[in-house]
């Protein structure tokens, strides 16, 4: 039997078996306060900001977890287990989070599978820890005498076994060079194509689970001795590291985002968003638990696929668009929203795209919950060629548009809004504008336009724009898809004036889909009118479609930013 004290299979200990146990021991406590934290946090309606010492835990537990299992135990089936659990859990958790998140159907944002994976992982880790405290702490042999320590049993194994032990590795060093792909694409800007838009912002999990890959290459090849195979272990254990630190990046950069982030609005609105104290609006600029559980959303109403428009001539014959409202509880009151408008128009490249799951429906869900009516709205898309070929979209709102059709079309649903104003509960002398991209582009259009003497025609006058929140905005850009269109409703910065709306912009400085630069020149415009109320926040590494993990070090410390923003020009 091996002792508790850190002895190995020869009865050799001394301070080395000694600082192992007091090593395992704290990860079993550390999994276990994990485990009690993460029920407690599954529980809470509202965290504070001190949550975020749990979630540097949980982070620390699961590494510490990686690396006692990867170890050689002779509890190995346990260990393997918790390799895989880890692998496959860690990968469906964001896929879980992020469908709860952009459902309409899933009121709270939340998936319990995801709670079950994060807890199970927990409880597994502590097993583990507990089972090494009684066999001993030291590396050692199987316990049945085998010197090709492996997950397919004692030295040599069956063919079937060694061949499944090769297609694994391989397996398994494809994933590790996916992972060192990925950290090139953060660190060093190489365009990865339409994938940047999932690498930032779930580079964490990637991380993770990319160093369990190589934890689990690394006890395949248990304790046969050598050269070569120390060198290889030696390999993949620094191969993980290097990944998981890579894809760290854009967490480590989340206090660099929340400081100049604050200073940048300071700057432009004259209120520093830190000391604004109200007890519905965020307490925290970002919560590392909610990474991974998810964030919750609070109570709202919703009512989908609501027609606004029907085409009955020219190019709009046949043609039908409607909205999604997102609406505050009944009977809510005090909430910062106030029944304020935020309406929001999907981004797709003026070609694809729709309301609802694919314009990041927890946007719509977080508002609503926070006092304003949100209004998710379809706009006609151009006919021209896919931005994505292999994109869905629905007929009856495609056909021969430009930029100044799309615009007309918002203008159209502000009309219908203002008209049935009553019905929703919407304030439409306080009206926000935000989208992303494409949509970006057009709700900054949409939010800037109604003050000049060329467009104004366009929208109801019974709506009063309050302010835009452009994210990744790409003015200027719709000309290079062959879709045309005034120049001012093109390019919103053409439309800046001393009187224009305050904005709030969202970039990513690795977006390799609009530049950063685009951004830039937007603030730029309206520095050069005289408008100084403009806030750029730039996000480290942040590439085009970062907002769309919701819970992420992105979009969190953005809508902290974008609540205040509201109340304080609501």
């Amino acid at each position: 039997m091996y002792a508790m004290g850190g002895y190995d299979s020869r009865g050799r200990g001394g301070r080395g078996g000694r600082v192992r146990t007091f090593g395992t021991l704290m990860l079993l406590a550390a999994n276990l306060v994990s485990l009690l934290l993460g029920i407690w946090y599954v529980l809470t309606d509202q965290p504070a900001g001190w949550w975020n010492l749990y979630g540097v835990l949980l982070l620390l537990t699961l590494l510490g977890n990686l690396h006692l299992a990867m170890g050689r135990g002779v509890n190995r089936r346990w260990e393997y287990g918790y390799l895989v659990l880890h692998g496959l859990g860690l990968t469906a958790v964001p896929i879980l989070n992020t469908m709860a998140s952009s459902s309409l159907s899933d009121h709270d944002s939340r998936n319990l599978a995801t709670a079950i994976i994060l807890l199970a992982l927990l409880a597994f880790g502590a097993v583990i820890a507990w089972l090494r405290m009684q066999s001993g702490t030291e590396d050692k042999e199987d316990a049945r005498g085998s010197g090709g320590y492996s997950a397919y049993g004692q030295k040599g194994g069956s063919v079937l076994g060694r061949i499944g032990k090769g297609l694994l590795t391989v397996w398994l060093l494809l994933n590790l060079a996916v992972g060192l792909y990925l950290c090139a694409v953060l660190v060093a800007g190489i365009d990865p194509g339409l994938l940047e838009v999932i690498v930032p912002e779930y580079a964490l999990f990637f991380g993770l689970i990319f160093l369990g890959a190589a934890a689990l290459l690394v006890k395949m090849y248990g304790l046969k001795k050598g050269f070569w195979r120390s060198t290889f272990r030696g390999a993949v254990r620094l191969v993980g590291l290097l990944i998981l630190i890579g894809c760290a990046l854009p967490l480590a950069s989340a206090p660099k985002i929340v400081n100049e982030a604050q200073d940048a609005y300071t700057k432009a609105f004259g209120e520093d968003p830190m000391s604004v104290a109200d007890p519905a609006l965020m307490r925290s600029a970002f919560l590392l638990p909610d990474y991974f559980y998810g964030a919750k959303t609070g109570d709202y109403r919703v009512k989908t696929d609501i027609v606004y428009y029907e085409g009955t001539e020219g190019k709009d014959a046949g043609k039908k668009l409607a909205f999604d409202v997102y609406m505050p509880p009944a009977g809510a009151q005090n909430l910062p929203g106030q029944n304020s408008v935020l309406i929001r128009v999907h981004g797709g490249g003026w070609t694809i795209g729709d309301k609802g799951a694919g314009n990041y429906a927890q946007m719509n869900k977080y508002f609503a919950a926070q006092g304003y009516v949100v209004f998710d709205v379809q706009y006609g898309l151009s006919n021209k060629e896919k931005f994505v070929k292999s994109a869905v979209v629905p007929e009856q709102v495609v056909g021969d548009f430009d930029i100044g059709d799309m615009v007309r079309h918002i203008g159209l649903f502000t009309t219908y809004m203002v008209e049935h104003a009553d019905e929703y509960g919407a304030n439409t002398q306080s009206v926000f504008f935000s989208g992303g991209s494409a949509g970006g582009q057009l709700a900054a259009a949409a939010g800037l336009a109604p003050a000049n003497p060329e467009f104004k025609g366009l929208f109801d006058p019974g709506m009063t724009v309050k302010g835009i929140i452009p994210f990744y905005p790409a003015n200027g850009l719709a000309k290079d898809l062959g879709i045309g269109g005034a120049d001012g409703l093109s390019d919103p910065s053409l439309l800046v004036t001393a009187d224009s709306p305050p904005a709030l912009i969202y970039q990513g400085v690795n977006d390799g889909v609009v530049g950063v630069q685009v951004a830039r020149d937007f603030v730029q415009a309206y520095r050069e009118a005289g408008n100084d109320a403009v806030a750029l926040v730039e996000m480290p590494f942040g590439t085009h479609g970062s907002d769309m993990y919701f819970p992420s070090y992105y979009n969190e410390p953005f809508t902290y930013l974008m609540e205040r923003f509201m109340r304080q020009y609501r």
